[in-house]
């Protein structure tokens, strides 16, 4: 049976600090019976939720990707962010990915223009389809490194590194980007920080965060 209420911030996932959280520990509310999300299921109950429908083939046609990335050509850049699209199969439901694992991006990059340094705990591949630039990545050690990129080259740039993309020369830098973001969002793991800073570090679950970074909002709590 719960006691009362602490009172505190309900919304998920607010950062604390250890003072703040000295002064609600003896206010929290207790647990000592089975809460309203808490289930017990026997065997046949639990494999009729667990199976998933299969997922049919998804097939792209490029036209159809440009004819957004040539929209998205035509718009300031908003907020200093991104300019991209992705393609989903409608099959991977609240996975929203093209496979239920495997997020595809498509990046458009101005010449002269940056996209600023950021980080996410999903690993990203970036192929140069088309342009040219470096991408600066932080390594182990706190190393930076410029890698400059051209097209056909690719870019495997590890979880959590800081990393910011720069395209140079006279065309638009158009990158394909392969992640594991859907994995990571659906076990509730997705972590995004943009800008840098710590205080910027966000947890990419509905109440907490409801964009990739903290200069963009998509309404409602976060």
């Amino acid at each position: 049976m719960a006691a009362q209420g602490n009172g505190a911030d309900e919304k998920s996932g607010r950062a604390i600090s250890i003072e703040e959280y000295r002064e609600l520990l003896p206010k929290m509310r207790s647990v000592r019976e089975s809460n309203e999300t808490a289930k017990v299921l026997d065997a046949d109950d639990y494999f009729k939720v667990v199976r998933k429908q299969d997922t049919r083939p998804a097939f792209w046609k490029f036209s159809d990707v440009k004819a957004t990335l040539d929209r998205l050509a035509e718009e300031p850049l908003r907020e200093a962010e991104r300019r991209f699209c992705t393609t989903v199969n409608g099959d991977t439901g609240e996975l929203v990915g093209a496979s239920p694992f495997i997020f595809i991006g498509w990046q458009l990059v101005h010449p002269g223009e940056e996209v600023p340094p950021h980080r996410h705990n999903s690993v990203a591949i970036y192929h140069i389809l088309q342009g040219s630039g470096y991408t600066a990545v932080q390594e182990a050690g706190s190393t930076w490194t410029k890698f400059h990129w051209e097209k056909g080259d690719t870019l495997a740039c590890p979880s959590w590194a800081y990393h910011a993309h720069y395209a140079e020369g006279d065309e638009d830098t158009l990158m394909y980007v392969v992640q594991d973001m859907p994995m990571m969002a659906v076990s509730r793991t997705l972590f995004w920080e943009e800008p840098l800073g710590q205080e910027n570090i966000r947890h990419m679950v509905t109440g907490t965060s409801p964009s990739w970074s903290v200069t963009r909002d998509m309404g409602g709590e976060g």
